[in-house]
């Protein structure tokens, strides 16, 4: 075993992709999930196939005697290194005038309070252990827009926590913010709008999931690397925009 690793909101989408890719670099891979179980149950049935060592942690992220659960599990493998990767997100549309606070909780609880409570709980359980902390933000944290007012605060205040946690540094402990740019399609686009939008950024191509799991191979692989934000964007971020990607035209 190379390490042990816990990837929040693994069962589908991006968080999938992480894990599969640490599941096949050696790490036994603890893949947290809310609402898409059966999702991450038939991927580490898959994972198993291929000779990986994977778990599956179903858990509401608001709920923090199962957070702290859920990081117990993991720090109970014994392992020399972890890697904390802070993937589960809300999503939801809405826009400055236009929101509520019921969509600011449900962001800051995701984005947020259970980051908090999983980082402090490695840090102070790991025992000597390294540790390695990869928050996944957003691109448009660089040129920020009013689309999807609430879940963009929430990844402000996590990308903070990020900054925060690099000036204390602490022993054997690194942070890295992640930045994708557009990568899979949602409700928002459909697909001819989606294969447009994914190469109208300053390098003029499309990013995909190979190019966010090559971040890691860059964390994984440079011990001496600090903490820092990773961006995975095509120079998106670079871009201001007068709204979001999905619907800027």
């Amino acid at each position: 075993m190379t390490g042990a690793a816990l990837v929040t909101g693994a069962g589908r989408r991006v968080g999938a992709a992480i894990a599969t890719y640490l599941a096949r670099r050696g790490y036994r891979v603890f893949l947290h999930v809310n609402r898409s179980r059966d999702e991450a149950l038939t991927l580490a049935q898959n994972l198993r196939a291929e000779g990986a060592q994977a778990d599956v942690i179903a858990c509401d992220l608001t709920d923090l005697d199962a957070v702290f659960a859920m990081t117990k599990a993991v720090l109970d493998t014994g392992a020399q290194h972890y890697l904390v990767v802070n993937n589960a997100s809300w999503f939801g549309h809405d826009l400055p005038g236009a929101a509520s606070l019921t969509n600011l909780d449900a962001s800051l609880n995701v984005h947020v309070r259970a980051p908090f409570a999983i980082m402090e709980a490695m840090a102070t359980g790991r025992k000597g252990a390294r540790l390695d902390i990869v928050n996944v933000l957003d691109q448009k944290l660089g040129a920020p827009n009013p689309d999807y007012y609430s879940y963009t605060i929430g990844k402000h205040a996590l990308w903070g926590a990020s900054r925060t946690w690099r000036t204390a540094q602490v022993d054997g402990v690194r942070v890295f913010g992640l930045w994708p740019g557009l990568l899979l399609t949602s409700d928002d686009l459909d697909e001819t709008a989606y294969k447009a939008r994914r190469a109208a950024n300053p390098l003029g191509r499309a990013i995909d999931l190979s190019d966010v799991t090559a971040a890691f191979d860059l964390v994984l692989d440079a011990p001496g690397l600090p903490g820092q934000d990773l961006i995975v964007d095509a120079g998106e971020s670079l871009k201001a925009r007068r709204r979001d990607v999905a619907f800027d035209v």
